[in-house]
């Protein structure tokens, strides 16, 4: 069987995580939990970070390991952002996937199925020191293992306009989802629209579960995202959008990158979801007389989790060395090293985000300190949205069918069920 005929479809879009520039310095101690001898040549594959800013942190790192393993040597290659994906289908189906490679988890689930990645948690004793999210993250529905180390994550806060929710007599951010909607009732009456967006389906999933339902999403190998609790988050959506609740923009963008922060941005809705460093990096350059009024607080039910990893090839012949040099890697020190330099991102050890000072910027604004604590905070709890083989096509077009839903054009079910047909017909057989 092909490899590439095997995962072309499952990893079709996953780059969003994916870093253009970063890096740091720092030595660890490592030395390959499973045993064996540590010598020999391996190569080291990134995505994207040979650059001026991460080239230098590489070479410190790799110069580390090799004078602690004095027999050891890793050799270091780069692939550009464009055609990753290629590559990787190209190097899995010629035998030539590099010992130690960063792998999203979309990448790194269909590269496990066809026997190219060592079970971790078979192999390791140091897996229990990552985050439990991003673990959960490269462990796999079908298959028994773990297969990369959480290497550097980002999440979703709530950022909310406190000028507008004070027409509503509203004092303090709602402390969940469900106060959401009863608060952006509230508003609505009062002519402020609370919603910059509408939901998609992996948004659908920290909702229900922050509402106290559960969300299958993918289970007996299709797709099941058309459920009751979902239809009923889309009928509110439905209701809030006839009341003035939800801003027109968030209709006509569905599906548009960063739609709903571009809609915060000008100051006339009430809440949107952005990552930790949100404040400083867009908010203070691009609107910042909203400064004053935005408030952050931590994300609702189970967080979203954005998540790049590190595997290691099952076909190496320096096995030994390939998981002493992932383990060296992604250790605390030299994770916090790296996510110095990569800014909003967290580490993916559970010791690296205990201490945020450690790593994160000088906030230049209160409530971006605030927001880091926050996601620091909860990045041990944080989920993958959606599901391995869930591609963006599959995502976009669903949202599509939901903005019809939320204009009354069609049915929540009629939308939902649209969607689970389309993501279970282009799924990967």
């Amino acid at each position: 069987m092909k490899i590439r005929s095997t995962i072309a479809v499952g990893i079709a879009a996953v780059a969003a995580l994916a870093l253009t520039s970063c890096t740091g310095g720092g030595a660890a101690s490592g030395g390959g939990s499973a045993g064996g001898e540590i010598n020999g040549t391996i190569t080291f594959q990134t995505w994207s970070l040979k650059n001026d800013k991460f080239t230098p942190y590489f070479k410190d790192v790799i110069a580390a390991f090799e004078k602690e393993h004095k027999g050891a040597k890793v050799n270091w290659i780069d692939q550009p952002a464009d055609g990753y994906e290629d590559k990787i289908l190209q190097q899995a189906e010629s035998g030539e996937l590099p010992d130690v490679v960063n792998l999203p988890p979309e990448f790194a689930a269909e590269l496990a199925k066809v026997g190219q990645l060592v079970d971790l948690k078979k192999d390791s004793k140091v897996l229990g020191d990552y985050v439990e999210g991003g673990v959960a993250g490269y462990t796999y529905d079908g298959l028994e293992g773990t297969y990369a180390f959480p290497w550097y994550l980002g999440t979703n806060l709530n950022y909310w306009n406190t000028e507008l929710l004070g027409k509503a007599g509203i004092t303090a951010p709602p402390k969940d989802f469900a106060a959401t909607l009863d608060d952006a009732d509230k508003l609505a009456a009062q002519g402020v629209q609370t919603m910059s967006d509408i939901p998609d389906t992996k948004a659908l999933q920290w909702m229900v579960s922050d509402m106290g339902g559960t969300y299958p999403f993918y289970k007996g190998g299709k797709f099941v995202f058309d459920t009751p609790e979902a239809e009923a988050i889309i009928d509110r959506y439905a209701k809030l959008y006839k009341a003035g609740g939800v801003s027109p923009e968030a209709l006509q963008g569905a599906g548009t990158a960063d739609n709903n922060v571009n809609n915060f941005n000008k100051g006339t809705v009430a809440w949107t979801t952005a990552g930790p460093n949100y404040i400083d990096k867009n908010l203070a350059v691009n609107a910042p007389t909203l400064l004053p009024s935005v408030k952050v607080s931590g994300g609702f039910g189970d967080a979203p989790l954005f998540l790049q990893g590190i595997g290691v090839s099952a076909k190496s012949k320096q096995s030994a060395t390939a998981l002493a040099f992932a383990e060296f890697v992604t250790d605390t020190s030299n994770q916090i090293e790296f996510v110095k330099l990569a800014a909003g991102f967290f580490p993916g050890t559970k010791a690296a985000n205990a201490d945020p000072s450690k790593f994160a910027e000088t906030a230049q604004n209160p409530e971006q300190a605030q927001a880091t604590k926050f996601a620091s905070a909860q990045m041990d709890a944080a989920r993958i949205p959606g599901a391995p083989g869930f591609t963006e096509a599959m995502n976009t077009y669903a949202k599509q069918q939901i903005a019809l839903a939320v204009r009354g054009d069609i049915t929540a079910k009629e939308a939902l069920k649209k969607g689970q047909d389309y993501a279970n017909e282009n799924a990967s057989k």
